[in-house]
């Protein structure tokens, strides 16, 4: 009962941790040093105050789309947007890794040299060892999985192996995608925030040492960790990237599980399971009326 009383009072302040939020920030803004508001950041990062606050946000979002469907439209439609134009930003990254690689080889094995230099008019830009340039291949490769996945699976890029879902009805669809949403898909990225979050801290600032059951913080100085060999040593950034994926695919998940909704409240309307960036605005909502009734 007790362990019920406080998952009861935790989800309560959720919302009036929500309602009161300015003025949690105003008293962040307000710390008198660096140290204290770095404190703050990387407690907040995974406490259960920040996730309930979320839980509570989801929830109002729904219920105020549920009654309000514009709402609800307009808020899968921005949220949907948000992670689409990101990761159609970060598929130029695909195109700068095939431009980096060429210049490897042809440095390599035309030239036979072992670093590369680009000093235009005398102004040394870039002065870096092939092996350093070739690690940096994968920090690219992750740039892409970390902030375009939640882009492919936007638009239903993602292989689905299923045996059910193909042969059910549209409205059928919508309610094992709803449930998939809410008992996995939500679930595995709050885990992979909640275990990525101690890493990336640890890699990127030196403070107390992290971990998932943390309640305390000691902000130093900045770290960035580096693997102390020749290709590329930003181990820090592959760390942060593994938080950075973890909450865009949340946001990812939230809006597909909108979407869902949206899809079993308004019969009027046809809502297409994945958004499609290429096409209009309605009807890359997936979204066109229903035949009116007479």
């Amino acid at each position: 009962m007790e362990a019920l009383g406080n998952l009861l009072l935790n989800f309560v302040m959720g919302f009036v941790n929500l309602l009161i939020m300015p003025w949690h920030i105003y008293k962040w803004l307000s710390l008198a040093t660096l140290k204290a508001k770095m404190n703050v950041i990387i407690l907040v990062g995974m406490s259960r105050e920040f996730f309930f606050v979320v839980v509570a946000l989801v929830i109002v979002l729904v219920a105020v789309g549920i009654y309000r469907r514009s709402f609800l439209r307009s808020t899968v439609h921005r949220l949907e947007t948000f992670n689409g134009k990101i990761g159609q930003w970060a598929t130029w990254f695909a195109l700068l890794m095939m431009l980096q690689q060429v210049l490897i080889i042809g440095m390599g094995q035309i030239f036979r040299g072992n670093e590369l230099m680009f000093a235009p008019l005398g102004m040394e830009l870039v002065n870096e060892e092939l092996q350093w340039l070739s690690g940096q291949l994968k920090f690219y490769n992750a740039i892409l999985i970390a902030i375009a996945s939640a882009y492919t699976f936007i638009e239903g890029g993602h292989v689905r192996v299923d045996l059910v879902y193909a042969a059910v009805s549209k409205r059928k669809k919508n309610w094992i995608d709803l449930l998939g949403t809410l008992f996995f898909f939500i679930p595995s990225t709050v885990m992979l925030w909640w275990f990525a979050w101690p890493q990336a801290v640890n890699s990127m600032l030196r403070a107390r040492p992290m971990n998932i059951f943390s309640t305390k913080a000691s902000f130093r100085s900045f770290k960035w960790e580096s693997s102390g060999t020749a290709e590329f040593t930003w181990v820090w950034s592959f760390k942060f990237l593994v938080v950075v994926f973890a909450g865009l695919m949340f946001v990812c998940a939230i809006a597909f599980l909108l979407r869902n909704i949206l899809a079993l409240v308004d019969k009027d309307e046809d809502v297409a399971t994945h958004y499609r960036f290429d096409d209009g605005p309605l009807s890359s909502m997936g979204m066109t009326q229903a035949s009116s009734k007479n």
